[in-house]
């Protein structure tokens, strides 16, 4: 996939994921249980620990040339998932929507950063395991985010907001 591709699915998920929470009061963001126990504001800063690890893995390419990013080292992801809960659960929610819109904005320009073979070539990065660079971006941002968002539309529905 192009990188102008990756980076335009990025942006649609984003926007897919933004029209899901649109409308939603603060009341609404913090009630529990729109995805499991989590509330959307724990859905959100649940995806920005994830878009977190991402940015800083694209920002530091040089250093994982044979070594793997820590994204790619998380071998429990449900106790790494707990982890980020309890960090960020008392935090609160203007932090995490400055947070959830930063990573996005520093998602897209380490993205814009990288060259075409960086992001496809499936050779290049051994801890890819055969994939390109874009799967992890996929993954991580793209496929991610839409996960998330029909889970808050399906949500939605049933609260009849």
């Amino acid at each position: 996939m192009a990188k102008s591709e990756v980076i335009a699915d990025v942006r649609a998920a984003r926007a897919r994921l933004l029209e899901a929470i649109d409308g939603l009061s603060d009341e609404h963001m913090l009630q529990v249980g729109a995805v499991g126990i989590w509330s959307v504001k724990d859905v959100l800063a649940h995806l920005v620990a994830w878009e977190a690890e991402l940015v800083t893995t694209l920002s530091r390419l040089d250093q994982y040339k044979r070594a793997a990013p820590r994204i790619a080292e998380i071998e429990d992801i449900d106790e790494w998932n707990a982890e980020q809960y309890r960090i960020n659960a008392s935090r609160p929610l203007a932090a995490i929507l400055d947070d959830f819109h930063g990573v996005h904005k520093h998602l897209i320009l380490a993205l814009e950063a990288l060259d075409e073979r960086t992001l496809e070539d499936n050779r290049i990065w051994p801890w890819m395991e055969g994939e390109p660079l874009s799967y992890l971006v996929a993954e991580n941002a793209i496929w991610h985010e839409e996960e998330h968002a029909d889970d808050i539309l399906a949500w939605r529905a049933e609260q009849g907001i």
